[in-house]
């Protein structure tokens, strides 16, 4: 393992190893192969990806350590602009703000690049009937959750 993370430190090998130990030694194997399926649904590339498949207890489960924002479930059934929705969520300070990094490509709602700041949000987006997935830029990810 040590050889293989030299030649290839990106890939995370002895991290990723690690953590399937500690999640089949504390969990179990099972849970461990969920867990790994569902954080690879998340965050791994968008060929694997099926959301909607995850149930609201896996999408919870991997998204824990992920800051949660809130919306008013009314305004997502009655359909929001993209640009309203990441201020009203606290995810940007400014509209301004979020319609340029829309327009640089670094908005994602349901692991979707967003390229239109029209866009209309919807509870056709809802996964799990009360929860988007948003991602700013590389690294940072947001659950919103309707109430």
């Amino acid at each position: 393992l040590i050889e293989e993370h030299n030649k290839a430190p990106e890939t995370r090998i002895l991290q990723k190893k690690l953590a399937e130990s500690i999640t089949s030694f504390v969990h179990g194997k099972e849970e461990c192969a969920s867990a790994i399926q569902t954080t690879e649904q998340l965050f791994g590339k968008k060929d694997d990806l099926d959301l909607t498949s995850l149930s609201e207890k896996e999408l919870l489960d991997a998204m824990d350590c992920v800051p949660v924002q809130a919306i008013e479930h009314a305004k997502i059934v009655a359909g929001i602009d993209v640009v309203s929705f990441l201020v009203e969520t606290a995810i940007f300070p400014s509209k301004g703000e979020a319609r340029k990094m829309i327009q640089g490509g670094g908005i994602s709602v349901n692991k979707e690049k967003v390229t239109d700041p029209n866009l209309v949000i919807n509870e056709t987006l809802l996964l799990a009937g009360q929860h988007i997935v948003v991602q700013k830029g590389k690294k940072n990810h947001f659950l919103v959750k309707t109430n």
